[in-house]
């Protein structure tokens, strides 16, 4: 069984859950996506196979940021934010604003940012989605979140078919909605704007480059021995510990391991990390476990970790 993250390069057209769908019935694997990208988007999808979807919720936020290449099309405004709404406003003027308030905007949305999500967002609200109720004609009113851009970047200004379209490179964090940033730059600029192109060029460490096509998923290619293949060991980004036969007994129970038990350790940090990965001696994720937050700074130096997670061997 692929146990592990395929790094998946996902084209436009089709849903984050049709990527899902063709590698659970192609492949025959449980799996399911960390992060949505919206049909008229494509890029990079993580899709977690097996054993892996037990590690999301243990990938710190900051892992999983997000950079994008997308333009935006200056003039009109959708109610989807994106190209794929209806026009709901459009600029009677020339759009025309001078290189300095384009520069102060886009500085504006750098660091934490109050953000409103589209109405047409997989959000809940009262139980439902809000596309639904939006599709519906029933009013959605969404609560904004702090989001954070570590970056945004013009990287052309031009006009093409009289209009005058923005390509920007942003470095965001998990859950920022890269329309409202298309929207909320149009309204900056005085003339209105939407989403027109997306591509999620990276999430975390994992770069398109390494994508997995498309083209291949459907013609059942295997991709276990392929750049695009994560192992679970290879996932998190805590230190592993390689443990003995004796220690790997005492992980199968749940019990703590001390010093005794470790065999090898693996960290690029000489810091104390909250949590550590166990290796099994034949190379293997077993488990993942952590410090107390209760211990004293003494039996914190005596290194004796408590079980977070224990993944058994016949897990799926």
């Amino acid at each position: 069984m692929a146990d592990g993250c395929l790094v998946v390069y996902k084209p436009r057209g089709c849903s984050s859950h049709d990527i899902i769908d063709k590698v659970r019935r192609v492949y025959k694997v449980k799996c399911g996506h960390a992060g949505t990208l919206d049909p008229m988007a494509q890029g990079v999808l993580l899709v977690f196979c097996g054993r892996a979807l037990k590690l999301l919720t243990f990938i710190p936020p900051e892992h999983l940021d997000k950079t994008y290449l997308m333009k935006v099309s200056l003039g009109s405004t959708t109610d989807s934010y994106d190209a794929t709404g209806n026009v709901t406003s459009t600029f009677a003027h020339e759009v025309n604003f001078s290189n300095e308030l384009l520069m102060n905007s886009l500085r504006g949305f750098v660091g934490n940012y109050d953000q409103v999500p589209p109405a047409f967002s997989a959000i809940k609200v009262g139980g439902k989605r809000a596309y639904a109720m939006a599709r519906a004609g029933e009013e959605v009113v969404l609560k904004s979140r702090k989001v954070h851009v570590t970056s945004i970047r013009l990287v052309s200004d031009y006009v093409s078919a009289a209009v005058r379209q923005l390509v920007l490179r942003v470095h965001c964090s998990r859950g920022t909605y890269v329309r409202s940033i298309a929207h909320d730059l149009g309204q900056k600029l005085g003339c209105g704007g939407h989403l027109s192109y997306l591509l999620r060029e990276r999430v975390g460490q994992w770069a398109f480059s390494q994508a997995f096509p498309y083209w291949k998923i459907e013609k059942g290619v295997p991709f276990t021995d392929t750049a695009s293949f994560i192992s679970c060991e290879n996932i998190l980004p805590y230190p592993r510990l390689t443990v003995s036969a004796e220690g790997q007994q005492k992980i199968s129970k749940g019990q703590q391991i001390s010093r005794k038990d470790i065999v090898k350790l693996e960290t690029d940090s000489p810091e104390l990390c909250d949590m550590v990965q166990i290796i099994s001696p034949a190379g293997r994720l077993i488990a993942v476990y952590g410090t107390s937050k209760s211990q004293s700074d003494d039996q914190k130096a005596g290194l004796r970790l408590s079980p977070v997670r224990v993944f058994p061997e016949n897990e799926a």
